[in-house]
C-alpha cells in the first residue's frame, strides 16, 4: 500500500516526485530498523525477554532528534544568549530531561555544545556572506554571550581558531582584510 502511493505522488510533479523519494527512504530505514529489532528479538527465548538500555535507538528518539535538528536550522533559536534546554522542550512540548537524553544519544553531546554547533555554524555563514565582520561581531551576531566562548566553541567544533579558518576563507575568495 505505502508503496503504491509513492508511485502516484511520483506521477505528478518533480516536487511530488522529489517527496516521493524522500518517503521511499523513511520507508526504506523504518522497515531495516523493524526487521532488526525482530532479529534481535529471535536472539531470545521464550521467558526471556530482551535487555531494556537507556541507549537502544527508537523510532520515536529519532523522530524527536530530526524534528529539533529542523527546528535548529529553521527558527534559529541559538540567536539567543540564553537559550536552554528547558527553552526548547517547551518548543518541542517534551520533557527537558527526555529531550537531553536524545540529544545527547543521536549528537553525542550535550546540550550546550549541541547549541554551540549550530551557532558557530551560523557564524561561519554570516562570515562567508560578508568577510569583513570581526571576530568580536561573529561572536555576538551568533548568539554567544561572550568572545571567549565563541573562541573555544569554534576551536572545538573546527578544530582551528577562528582567526585561522577565517584568514582561509579571504584567502581562497582571495579577499584583502580592511
Amino acid at each position: 500500500m505505502n508503496h503504491l502511493l509513492i508511485v502516484v505522488l511520483a506521477s505528478f510533479s518533480v516536487p511530488a516526485m522529489a517527496l516521493a523519494v524522500y518517503l521511499g527512504l523513511r520507508l526504506h530505514r523504518k522497515e531495516a530498523e523493524l526487521k532488526a529489532v525482530q532479529v534481535r528479538l529471535q536472539v531470545y527465548d521464550g521467558g526471556e525477554s530482551p535487555p531494556e538500555s537507556s541507549e537502544d535507538i527508537t523510532v520515536t528518539d529519532q523522530f524527536l532528534y530530526d524534528r529539533c535538528c529542523r527546528f535548529m536550522m529553521e527558527r534559529r533559536p541559538f540567536l539567543v544568549v540564553k537559550y536552554t534546554v528547558q527553552d526548547l522542550a517547551n518548543s518541542m512540548f517534551v520533557n527537558r530531561y527526555y529531550l537531553s537524553k536524545t540529544i545527547n544519544k543521536f549528537s553525542g553531546k550535550n546540550f550546550k555544545a549541541y547549541v554551540n554547533y549550530y551557532r558557530v555554524m551560523y557564524a561561519m555563514e554570516l562570515f562567508r556572506a560578508n568577510m569583513s565582520l570581526r571576530i568580536e561581531d561573529l561572536a555576538e551576531l551568533s548568539g554567544f554571550g561572550s568572545e571567549s566562548s565563541f573562541l573555544s566553541s569554534f576551536r572545538s567544533v573546527m578544530g582551528e581558531p577562528p582567526s585561522y579558518w577565517c584568514n582561509r576563507i579571504r584567502k581562497k575568495y582571495r579577499v584583502v582584510k580592511k
